[in-house]
């Protein structure tokens, strides 16, 4: 049985059949390869997972709004770049037992992909309005931040900013998007939480790190999600049985691992 709600499971579909689109014409052939990649072999699409469960949490009629596709096709599109530049400057061979773009097409077109993919953001986002443009540029910023710190060995300062960036845009998107200025804050802090959650249960799955750090944000995480389950009511269910799934996941040690969270 899903987690997930038929409707957001067909506006899921609508987002890859977006995602399947870009690129799809781009010359030449190496740097369309090293674009489409990630695409082709997608993972567990967790971000645009988030942002649709929680449009369909706070208005049932979001998703049929074509701006809150494109908002979870870009936030993959983001995710990609992500995956491109780290598999650069880690020296990544395989990712999920497939040989990387850097080691079919080379480092160089791998950054320039990550590049292209920026820009095509940037094209999209435009269309949803000069708020949104500006929040993902800070967004992009913070990510950049996040990279260079866990380079410089700042491991726990890198936790904040390596990945919870990108998992907070899938709640504030919806609320900007959808009028919901009320529920800002609490997004960006729940995104922020479950952000770090999922950082420190990769690194705990990779590096041993200590259990205790992931206990703290998974009682965080629950502990925002009952405030705004406080304001949204049971419409919020949907959601909250989604980030339920997550936690228990990241408590186990098998959230970054897991093969998807629909089911």
């Amino acid at each position: 049985m899903s987690l997930l709600p038929r409707d957001v499971l067909a506006a899921l579909e609508h987002v890859v059949a977006d995602l399947q689109k870009v690129g799809e014409d781009l010359e030449p052939a190496s740097l369309r390869g090293a674009v489409r990649h990630y695409i082709e072999t997608p993972g567990k699409l967790l971000r645009p997972i988030l942002l649709l469960t929680f449009s369909y949490s706070l208005d049932r009629r979001s998703l049929m709004d074509p701006r809150i596709i494109q908002a979870a096709t870009i936030v993959e599109l983001l995710h990609v770049v992500s995956l491109l530049q780290d598999d650069v400057m880690d020296k990544h061979d395989e990712r999920r037992g497939v040989k990387t773009p850097r080691i079919l097409y080379g480092d160089d077109r791998s950054i320039i992909a990550s590049d292209w993919l920026i820009a095509e953001s940037i094209k999209r986002a435009v269309r949803l309005g000069p708020e949104v443009v500006e929040y993902l540029a800070d967004v992009a910023q913070r990510l950049s931040r996040g990279q260079a710190l866990d380079l410089d060995g700042e491991r726990e300062k890198a936790a904040e900013l390596k990945t919870a960036p990108l998992i907070e845009a899938t709640l504030v998107l919806p609320t900007i998007l959808l009028g919901r200025r009320e529920m800002i804050e609490l997004a960006r802090r729940l995104g922020r939480s479950l952000g770090v959650l999922y950082q420190y249960s990769d690194d705990m799955s990779d590096e041993g790190v200590k259990r205790g750090a992931v206990n703290e944000y998974a009682t965080e995480t629950r502990s925002i999600l009952a405030k705004m389950r406080s304001i949204v009511g049971e419409a919020l269910a949907p959601f909250e049985k989604l980030i339920d799934s997550l936690v228990k996941k990241a408590l186990e040690g098998t959230l970054t691992i897991a093969r998807n969270f629909i089911s």
